[in-house]
């Protein structure tokens, strides 16, 4: 496959520009800006912006499999942790993120902001490796939680965890393959995987609507199923790391900002729209679900309960007919989640902060990040074999999330407060402080529950990928290592 000829690792992209021509496009132009010039297929409009995000957080489908969380730290009561939680992930990190997005629309999301507001490039280098984690573990989470549905199709029952390991790896090489194929046959599947959420969702809300089933009374919603012990405080907030799992990835439209045309508008209206409406249909989802639940105990043991749930209420058919809708949808979100996780390791090998830089900001001729998908591949094979437990995967995928986010609404914090953001068009306004003041506590808050939910494989783990990536960025040359290679053209144009 041949590649387009990079300039010289740490060089800058856009140093072979003599100029920054203010005649060109707004986004091209704004990429000059910031120092970097137009490599990938800026292609993606709102409603495909729309559809990276919505598919990275698939909330029917990813709900048809995580539920169980949710039911194991709190039982039906877990909706409100839901409700509460949910509200903090939108409408503070959420928007938060989003006002970020739109003063740098560029790959690498939350690497490319930490490092342009803190100027701390050991601080961002880290974050945006956080993020790297968060997306290839969340492919490996995701490749899991489909095993056991994709395996009954065949008629194998209970899998060992190595053929668990197995199955998921089929799934994660098909994704890998359409992200390899280029942005228009991702964008395809996503596309199709939005349309099969929206389907979906629509399905399963109407059929617990309008078909006659058992109902449970409202009083079932403060039902704990035996799960608070001596008291219920500690497992509510350890339910709330489920819209954590749910409604994450809130830079999925971020890190394709430099594929997403008039991106400092479209990119953080599309992850807006997506995860306000996913919270919404989230609501409505689980509170159905938990009103159709039959026997509290038998669903408390089941390991697929939300389509034990789903069965008894409006019969198999049309379970089964949700499931391959799930499915469809939730390869949608594998295939995004991948994509965008690959932008970061470009968009860090494309300033130089990467071992072998030069070789993965390489793209081919239909302007794909090879290199880069293939390595983030291997790191997706890499946890699929350290754990196919889905509870380890899903709460490692949220602490990496909350803690990249954590940084980059700190960082954006202070800028707020001190008004150094640049001008964008997207902006909360008056509410941006208290916003991103809100952001911060529940990132710390996220942050000291999913460490203390699984303090050895969670915590322990997410240390063992800070040392690792410590050890990466100290193998970058030193003659480049933290040395951001944009150059900023609003300066050289006033010179």
């Amino acid at each position: 496959m041949t590649s387009h000829n990079p300039p010289p690792v740490g060089a800058g992209s856009a140093a072979e520009d003599p100029v920054w021509d203010p005649g060109l496009d707004e986004d091209i132009t704004l990429l000059q800006k910031y120092g970097y010039k137009q490599e990938l297929n800026r292609a993606l409009g709102l409603f495909s912006s729309f559809g990276v995000q919505f598919s990275s957080i698939a909330i029917a489908s990813a709900m048809f499999t995580t539920m169980i969380v949710g039911f194991g730290f709190f039982g039906p009561a877990s909706f409100w942790a839901y409700v509460v939680g949910g509200a903090a992930q939108v409408f503070l990190v959420g928007l938060a993120v989003g006002e970020l997005v739109s003063a740098y629309p560029l790959s690498g999301g939350v690497y490319q902001i930490t490092s342009r507001i803190t100027k701390l490039p050991w601080l961002a280098w880290q974050s945006g490796w956080w993020l790297v984690i968060a997306h290839t573990v969340a492919t490996a989470a995701v490749g899991v939680s489909l095993v056991p549905y994709v395996a009954s199709w065949f008629g194998l029952g209970e899998l060992t965890g190595f053929q668990t390991s197995l199955v998921a790896l089929a799934l994660v090489a098909f994704v890998t393959i359409v992200n390899l194929a280029g942005v228009k046959a991702a964008a395809l599947l996503n596309n199709v995987g939005v349309v099969a959420e929206i389907v979906g969702a629509l399905l399963f809300i109407g059929a617990l609507l309008f078909v006659s089933h058992h109902t449970q009374p409202l009083s079932i919603l403060s039902d704990t199923a035996g799960t608070t012990g001596s008291g219920w405080l500690k497992p509510f907030l350890f339910a709330m790391i489920l819209p954590a799992y749910l409604i994450s990835s809130f830079d999925a439209t971020g890190n394709a900002a430099e594929e997403t045309k008039n991106a400092a508008r479209t990119a953080p209206m599309g992850t807006f729209i997506a995860n306000t409406s996913a919270y919404v249909v989230g609501v409505v989802f689980m509170l159905l679900t938990v009103l159709a639940i039959p026997d509290v105990g038998k669903i408390m043991v089941s390991g697929t309960p939300v389509k034990d749930i789903l069965s008894s209420a409006v019969g198999s058919t049309v379970t089964s007919i949700f499931e391959a809708i799930a499915i469809i949808a939730l390869l949608a979100t594998m295939a995004m989640l991948q994509l965008t996780g690959v932008r970061v390791v470009w968009s860090q090998a494309r300033d130089g902060q990467l071992p072998a830089a030069e070789w993965l900001r390489r793209v081919s001729k239909n302007r794909i990040p090879v290199n880069a998908t293939v390595v983030c591949t291997l790191l997706t094979v890499v946890f699929v074999f350290w754990s196919s437990a889905l509870s380890v995967l899903a709460a490692m995928t949220a602490l990496a999330w909350a803690l990249a986010y954590g940084v980059v609404v700190t960082a954006g914090f202070g800028a707020v407060v001190r008004k150094r953001l640049p001008e964008h068009p997207w902006k909360l306004g008056t509410l941006s402080a208290p916003v991103f003041f809100g952001a911060v506590i529940w990132s710390v808050i996220l942050c000291v529950l999913l460490v203390w939910s699984d303090p050895t494989h969670v915590g322990l783990g997410m240390v063992g990928a800070i040392v690792v990536g410590t050890g990466l960025y100290y193998l970058v040359p030193a003659s480049r290592r933290g040395k951001i290679s944009a150059v900023d053209w609003t300066k050289e144009l006033d010179a």
